[in-house]
């Protein structure tokens, strides 16, 4: 293993932004035997979790994606979940081991994910420590699975840790998946599993990240690689130069065994010590970084069994340099200007930091890649800090240039009084940085904290929602980037009434008239409840901006009922007024028989609301089941489809709301009959006439169809309503055919004769 004399590589994977799915399994076999597998998945739950994957959070994604994988996992396996930033906010503590590691138990893993809801930091490097510790990866082989939607945010260097766990551990593999994540980011997390000799995989969506992750699950299963215990020796042909912490490619002639790597290590240093390094079984050449200090390195190959180095070759690291230009002092939470020079290497940035940050730490950063200058953003809080330019693979400092910071104030003028759920006007000065938002909160809660608030980029002045309760508050101005209080005012927030006048009865699924008073606030709402229900819940509602009076729909059972004003922010009843609602009734006549798909007139009496209707249903069928129906808008007597097929059915009249039967009397529906009368034959491509008997309804037709064709299927066809005979084209292929009278409301057909088509 690189550095250190180790029979396995212990490969560890690490995750930022959300989810780290840590996979540590140990399935290999030592030279004693099989080694039992052992695996951790480690979910990063950090606030960036919230984010959107095709209009669904990455949170869930990540659950339902891990739920399937957790299915997949070999029931010899041992398991074990692990959680950060799941907790609190802003705390590079909050790591959960939810599950220890023990025998695999995919119920109890499955049923914690769903308990996990993203809320903090992305300690990432830290879980990825302790799962190792906790997998005894100086002991035993490990293998870690990465998910992670962005870096780590604790001034933690993962890549400097992977080496560290890799130098130290048997035989520790961290497998990487990028799930959505940009293509800079990706190089900063790739390192992970390079320097542990496991995969990167980039993953933009469910599917992908699925994928991704069996991938890995995988390549845990896989057998590993053989051992070559005679290496020989091994060539490499490298550049004899190269620019400090540029990429590095070095071709290898070598046994290519188990955990064989090659390195770039200081020339005279021991054996084991080394600086960047990349396994041989990851391709030909093997590329790494080059170390960011100049002088004169050596090239090794080192046989992964022995720890014995088999190949050499001197390389000298030649000096690259970075200069920065940046404003002696910019404003908290804005964003300055930054002119570099430097080598700009894929993954090199410029940050912001304080100085006492290891170089891998920062407070902000913006690629390279954006050209010179570029912009960077401040920090929330003031004070001294550097901007420095750092190359991103190795997170070696090329070039640091101070700057102070310098806070900033705000200004709010609100009135003293307002209405609780109305809206009132706030007058502001301040920063207006993009994420500034104008609050109103208790005087108790956190700057980060409110009951709503507005952003400060819809001008001054703007418009902020009072809460739903009378009391004391504060307006507040925030600075949006790190949720900084800058001023704030106070402001009583007073109560409202409200009055309701409905009829003190009505009839049952009727329209009530309401006439009412009160703040009128565009949620507002005029409900009809249940006395027991409570003043969030209802059977209908109108909302106050239709006017007074407005109607309100009334529910379809009898009974004693309030008709209420609800504020709707909060949906606190302000009024309400009794109404008793009575049943109404209904009748349907018909007469006691009509013929298959006949239209049938139906006279009826009952309240004939709007959404009333007349239908026909089998008597077992529910309420709203129906075969056909016609609404009682349509008049009275009223035309009803009958069924096509004989029986007995209801009538009902049915109360269109919630489709209550009111009243309904039985028919009989009879069988209908039909004839046709053909040639014997007929020409190709010629009409003929048919005569024929039957109901001749309106979509009744004639057809000529192959002889076992199914009813509704023909070759050609004339509707009945064209007269007697009607006159039918024959096809224009000659054979057999059939001539058939079907009833058009079901394509059934009542009679066929033979014809033959020459």
């Amino acid at each position: 293993m690189p550095g250190q004399m180790r029979r396995f590589s212990y490969r560890i994977f690490r995750a930022a932004g959300w989810v780290a799915l840590f996979l540590v399994l140990c399935g290999a076999a030592q030279a004693a035997g099989p080694v039992k597998a052992r695996m951790v998945l480690i979910l990063d739950a950090s606030g960036s979790m919230w984010g959107q994957i095709e209009g669904t959070a990455k949170i869930d994604v990540a659950k339902q994606v891990m739920t399937e994988l957790v299915d997949a996992v070999p029931a010899d396996f041992e398991t074990g979940l692990m959680v950060y930033g799941h907790r609190r906010k802003g705390d590079c503590k909050d790591i959960e081991m939810m599950i220890p590691v023990g025998p695999h138990n995919a119920a109890a893993m499955k049923a914690k994910l769903q308990t996990i809801s993203p809320k903090g930091k992305t300690p990432l490097s830290d879980a990825v420590r302790q799962a190792a510790q906790a997998l005894r990866y100086t002991e035993e082989k490990a293998t870690v699975v990465l998910v992670s939607d962005g870096l780590e945010t604790c001034d933690v260097d993962p890549c400097a840790l992977a080496a560290e766990l890799a130098m130290s551990g048997v035989d520790f593999t961290v497998h990487v998946v990028g799930f959505d994540i940009v293509k800079e980011d990706q190089a900063r997390l790739k390192c992970l599993a390079d320097k542990t000799g496991g995969l990167f995989l980039a993953a933009d969506n469910a599917g992908q990240l699925r994928d991704a992750l069996f991938k890995t699950l995988e390549e845990v299963q896989a057998p590993p690689p053989p051992v070559v215990e005679d290496p020989g020796t091994a060539k490499l042909n490298g550049p004899p130069g190269v620019p400090a912490g540029s990429s590095l490619s070095v071709q290898w002639e070598g046994p290519n065994s188990r955990d064989d790597y090659v390195t770039i290590a200081e020339k005279g240093a021991k054996d084991q010590v080394h600086k960047d390094y990349a396994y041989t079984k990851l391709g030909n050449p093997a590329v790494f970084t080059a170390p960011g200090q100049v002088g004169d390195y050596e090239l090794r190959y080192v046989h992964g069994r022995s720890g014995k180095v088999i190949g050499r070759a001197d390389i000298k690291v030649t000096p690259v340099q970075a200069t920065l230009q940046v404003p002696p002092a910019a404003e908290v939470a804005t964003a300055f200007d930054v002119q570099w020079t430097g080598p700009a290497y894929d993954g090199d940035y410029i940050s912001i930091a304080r100085a006492d940050q290891p170089a891998a730490g920062y407070m902000g950063y913006t690629y390279t890649g954006k050209g010179s200058p570029l912009k960077l953003q401040a920090p929330s809080e003031p004070g001294a800090y550097e901007v420095r330019y750092i190359m991103g693979k190795g997170n070696e400092l090329l070039a640091r240039a101070p700057i102070e910071i310098k806070g900033v104030g705000a200004t709010l003028e609100v009135p003293p009084v307002a209405n609780v759920a109305a809206q009132f006007e706030v007058a502001w000065q301040g920063p207006n940085n993009p994420p500034d938002y104008i609050s109103i909160a208790k005087p108790e809660q956190p700057p980060s904290q409110y009951l709503h608030y507005a952003y400060t980029r819809q001008g001054s002045p703007l418009k902020v929602q009072a809460p739903a309760e009378p009391g004391n508050y504060e307006v507040r101005y925030i600075l949006g980037q790190g949720n900084k209080l800058l001023a704030k005012a106070p402001i009583a927030i007073q109560a409202v009434s409200a009055g309701v006048q409905a009829p003190t009865e009505a009839n049952v699924a009727t329209k009530i008239e309401v006439t009412w008073q009160g703040p009128n606030n565009p949620p507002d709402y005029i409900s009809i409840a249940r006395p027991e229900q409570p003043p969030a819940q209802y059977v209908y509602y109108t909302y106050t901006r239709q006017g007074s009076p407005l109607k309100v729909q009334a529910p379809s059972q009898p009974g004693t009922y309030e008709v209420r004003y609800i504020q709707g922010q909060g949906n606190k009843l302000l009024a309400k007024a009794a109404i008793t609602l009575k049943a109404v009734s209904a009748a349907v006549q018909v007469p006691p028989s009509a013929d298959a798909a006949s239209k049938i007139e139906v006279s009826w009496q009952g309240p004939g609301y709007e959404p009333d209707y007349i239908s026909i249903a089998r008597p077992a069928d529910a309420q709203d089941r129906y075969l056909y129906y016609a609404y009682t808008r349509a008049g009275n007597p009223l035309k009803l489809q009958a069924p096509a097929e004989p029986g007995t059915y209801d009538v009902r009249y049915v109360l269109g709301q919630n489709n209550i039967v009111m009243a309904k009397t039985a028919i009989t529906i009879k069988p209908v009959t039909a004839s046709v009368s053909a040639p014997a034959s007929a020409g190709i491509n010629t009409s003929f006439d048919v005569r024929w008997e039957g109901p001749g309804y309106d979509s009744d037709y004639i057809s000529i169809a192959k002889p076992g064709a199914p009813d509704d299927n023909y070759e050609r066809y004339a509707y009945v309503r064209s007269g007697n005979p009607v006159k039918v084209k024959a096809p224009e292929e000659g054979g057999t055919y059939e001539v058939r009278y079907i009833l058009g409301l079901n394509n059934q057909m009542l009679d066929k004769k033979t014809i033959a088509i020459k």
